[in-house]
């Protein structure tokens, strides 16, 4: 084999790994993901290379040479990336048609270039610059654009169009190779890499219509919820009025009966339904009538579960926000810190601080409570979810921070001290704007 055909082979091989690094860069990496994939892409290229010149003279072996780089694909993806098993295969598949067309590209250019009779290394330069060219290009747009967050949800219509898509490739490569080695570079050829870039395109669009219809499903879950926590807002509003005017009532009856009766034991009884009747005094009184209304209606939950809830808030500094906004960041909010409090055995540590304050021109919101065991955070900062799969689990700090986003705030979820931290900021300029 001359030398050109050597050097055609190894920029090849090395071609395939930049493509793969490519893709590899956008998403969630392993330990020690480096040198792992310095090994793969060391042997690769190396095992490509010698493959490549035994199969050079072998006719009609083009489709063995993209099994092998699917198998090496396959083995660098999986080593060195935090992504399922469905998008290691999607992830390798798109190296290899991402690289493929590269190669057909550098074949045209090969063709143009050589009709110009340019020197051999000139040419060569030419060809490898443009190839680059079009690689970075897809690095920096396709390869960055498709992933969520470092990952891809591939489901099974994705990776049969991905498998299919695959399947045309190795027929197109054949085709290439046959006309190659009977007519040199003809019409056909360029077809194949019409139809590559048609096959590339398709799936793509595939992809993006995917996303966008997983994004359309969360937001509808968020719409519903909010739907379900203005109803809820209501009802609880209407329960906590009603126990203010029982209570409000039993406490002055109270008062009557122990004018109108001396008797010791009814004595006694009449201090421990003044006892029951007592949450009447335990309502929040923030100034701010939702929070009020959240706080009172997590409080007597709190208080059948043993759970300390303390409050330091002024609530006139929320008076800004709608109040099922409010509602859905302290009620969401609060839910979560409840359902993690109630795992702690010893009551004494059941305790939840609210705090909402002015600090410059921010409101800030905290809600604290203790953590036991750890707690593992999603790409996006939040906690992953320990709670059953129900379709509505783990939306809960996803709608706070939509809701806060509506206002430019920021939330931000930390292990402080053992202690779980929701923090949220809010600009209060705004307050004068709305």
């Amino acid at each position: 084999m001359v030398w050109e055909a050597w050097v055609w082979v190894a920029f090849n091989a090395v071609a395939f790994w930049v493509v793969a690094f490519l893709f590899w860069l956008p998403l969630r990496h392993k330990q020690g993901t480096k040198r792992k994939a310095t090994a793969c892409c060391i042997l690769g290229i190396a095992l490509q290379i010698g493959m490549g010149g035994l199969l050079y003279a072998i006719p009609y072996t083009q489709w063995v040479m993209y099994l092998l780089y699917f198998a090496l694909g396959l083995l660098a993806f999986g080593l060195c990336t935090d992504v399922s098993l469905s998008a290691v295969f999607y992830c390798t598949i798109w190296t290899i048609i991402v690289y493929r067309i590269g190669f057909q590209i550098a074949g045209l250019l090969y063709i143009a270039v050589k009709a110009k009779e340019v020197p051999g290394m000139g040419m060569f330069f030419a060809v490898v610059m443009a190839v680059l060219l079009f690689y970075l290009t897809i690095g920096v747009t396709l390869a960055r654009w498709m992933p969520e967050n470092g990952k891809y949800e591939i489901g099974p219509r994705q990776m049969a169009a991905a498998l299919i898509s695959f399947a045309v490739f190795q027929v197109l490569a054949w085709v290439w190779e046959t006309t190659w080695q009977t007519d040199g570079f003809s019409s056909m050829w360029k077809s194949a890499l019409l139809m590559e870039i048609y096959c590339a395109t398709l799936l793509y669009l595939q992809h993006e219509m995917f996303k966008k219809s997983a994004l359309r499903r969360e937001l509808d879950i968020l719409n519903r919820m909010q739907v379900q926590q203005r109803e809820q807002y209501a009802l609880a509003k209407e329960n906590i009025a009603l126990i203010n005017r029982k209570c409000h009532d039993l406490k002055h009856q109270v008062k009557a009966m122990r004018v109108l009766f001396e008797d010791e034991k009814r004595e006694a009884y009449l201090k421990e339904l003044e006892q029951a009747v007592g949450i009447y005094e335990a309502i929040a009184k923030t100034g701010n009538e939702v929070l009020d209304t959240v706080l009172t209606e997590k409080s007597l939950y709190c208080e059948a579960n043993s759970i300390k809830a303390h409050c330091v808030a002024d609530g006139r500094l929320l008076d800004f926000m709608d109040p099922v906004d409010l509602y859905t960041i302290f009620g969401n909010a609060l839910d979560n810190a409840i359902d993690s409090v109630k795992k702690i055995e010893q009551t004494e540590k059941r305790i939840i601080d609210v705090l909402v304050y002015q600090k410059n021109q921010f409101l800030v919101i905290q809600i604290i409570n203790p953590l036991e065991g750890k707690l593992a955070f999603d790409e996006e900062g939040l906690p992953l979810t320990t709670k059953a799969n129900n379709g509505y689990h783990g939306f809960g700090l996803k709608s706070i921070r939509h809701t806060v986003h509506r206002y430019n705030g920021f939330l931000t979820v930390t292990i402080e001290n053992g202690c779980f931290c929701l923090r949220i900021l809010l600009p209060l300029q705004q307050k004068n704007e709305t």
